[in-house]
């Protein structure tokens, strides 16, 4: 059983739900069945899309190379631009992140800026048809070093920054495993503290630096994942494989209220609905996620 999949069809995680029991393991497959088989997704696609706040902010700071004619300018006025991105990026505001995030075409990324060939293309889209984003982890001019959502968790590589549409985030999440605490932080200040579930000692719940990287309204709400999953550039470090596809971890909703403040997840963290609900229309894609 594994905690959260990310799969290639709306019928194929709906099958996945089934089985998998990212809660407890109280329902067996049969109950699980006849309870949610019905189940469904709404992604929510962009980034920021339902925030006009960060990409206000974007726009406040970004230049767009492209206004002149001649290509001379054109470069200048690009150099200019990542030169200013990158002391931006150096200069933010306390508790403030940058997300990258793919304008409309596969976004190549690098092992080095020294590179001479990309190490690997993230599609524009992943397969809920959610914009692809990765939190910035620095900047230089031209380049951003951002942090992948792939194995091994905490992987990073480098994309160049004329690539991506970069937008600030205001808001953190902090996840307490010990204390079974989630504290969600606007510019550096703490503006939530709730109780959640956690993953039990068999399959812990990983620590690090991750990032939200895809926001799910579960219809109807009232399955395993509660009303809304959050899905993470997290991977167990137990579990390995499920079906076709990885072991990744999500933030989510539960209808099992009573494994809140509980260890008894293969590693995703339970939220009540409410808090679900709210993140939902709070936090933008790529907000980092530190577990501790």
């Amino acid at each position: 059983m594994l905690c959260w999949r990310r799969y290639a069809s709306v019928a194929a995680i709906l099958s996945a739900f089934v089985v998998a029991g990212c809660g407890s393991s109280h329902h067996t497959v049969a109950e699980a069945n006849f309870r949610y088989a019905s189940a469904g997704l709404i992604a929510v696609s962009q980034p920021g899309a339902s925030r006009p706040e960060s990409a206000a902010a974007a726009r406040s700071w970004l230049t767009v190379a492209g206004s002149t004619s001649t290509a001379s300018a054109k470069r200048a006025l690009a150099s200019a631009a990542a030169r200013a991105l990158a002391t931006k990026l150096d200069r933010l505001t306390r508790g403030t992140s940058a997300v990258a995030w793919a304008m409309g075409r596969p976004v190549s990324v690098y092992r080095s800026p020294n590179a001479a060939t990309a190490e690997r293309e993230f599609p524009t889209h992943d397969q809920f048809g959610i914009t692809q984003v990765f939190l910035v982890k620095r900047a230089i001019p031209g380049w951003l070093e951002v942090y992948l959502p792939v194995r091994p968790n905490h992987s990073t590589a480098w994309v160049r920054s004329a690539t991506v549409g970069v937008t600030l985030d205001p808001y953190r999440v902090v996840v307490d495993t010990a204390a079974h605490r989630l504290t969600t932080l606007r510019a550096g200040r703490a503006v939530m503290h709730v109780t959640v579930g956690i993953g039990k000692s068999a399959t812990p719940t990983p620590h690090g630096l991750f990032y939200v990287l895809e926001e799910l309204r579960m219809v109807p709400a009232t399955g395993p994942y509660g009303t809304f999953a959050f899905g993470l550039s997290a991977y167990s470090n137990v579990l390995t494989t499920f079906g076709t596809g990885d072991a990744q971890v999500a933030l989510h909703g539960t209808n099992e209220p009573a494994t809140i403040g509980q260890s008894t997840s293969n590693g995703c963290v339970h939220l009540s609905d409410g808090v679900a609900d709210w993140l939902a229309r709070t936090l933008p894609l790529g907000t980092p996620v530190q577990i501790i």
